[in-house]
């Protein structure tokens, strides 16, 4: 059971120094669609150059001269998130480079140490103390320009 094939030709690698050797080039048969090969044709979609022709390249005109088109650079900053200290940024509001205004308010942090106080018997004004506490406060951060809030740091999410 063994087929028989072609004439097997082989190839030799040109040694340092040696010319590669040529070969003839012919270019590889066209096939086209037509009536004669039973094959359609696809239309065109529309915003298409015509079949058989290239776009120009960007930067281009159509005489070949280099187009000189202004470019716009975007600074992203990464946005860190807010802390228990003022924050230097720009406000997403008014656009000015501020530092942040930070005012404290009572979060979940502080309501759960005055309840703990309770528990433990300190119900007689004494459980009022951590919201005297700004370490047991969320803060949040404002712009000083437009008094707008800017972000938010809570002690417990």
């Amino acid at each position: 059971m063994s087929e028989k094939t072609g004439p097997q030709t082989y190839q030799t690698i040109p040694q340092p120094g040696e010319a590669a050797p040529s070969y003839p080039s012919e270019p590889p048969p066209k096939y086209e669609a037509g009536p004669q090969s039973g094959y359609q044709q696809a239309p065109q979609p529309q915003g298409y150059p015509p079949q058989g022709s290239y776009p120009q390249a960007p930067g281009y005109n159509a005489q070949g001269q280099p187009v000189y088109m202004a470019q716009t650079t975007l600074v992203v900053q990464p946005q860190i998130g807010f802390g228990p200290n003022p924050r230097p940024m720009q406000c997403q509001h008014c656009h000015a480079n501020i530092s942040t205004a930070l005012e404290y308010e009572a979060g979940a942090l502080t309501w759960l140490s005055a309840g703990v106080l309770c528990i433990f018997g300190c119900w007689l004004g004494c459980c009022l103390i951590p919201f005297c506490i700004n370490d047991l406060s969320d803060v949040q951060h404002k712009c000083p320009n437009c008094n707008k809030l800017v972000g938010v740091y809570r002690k417990l999410s």
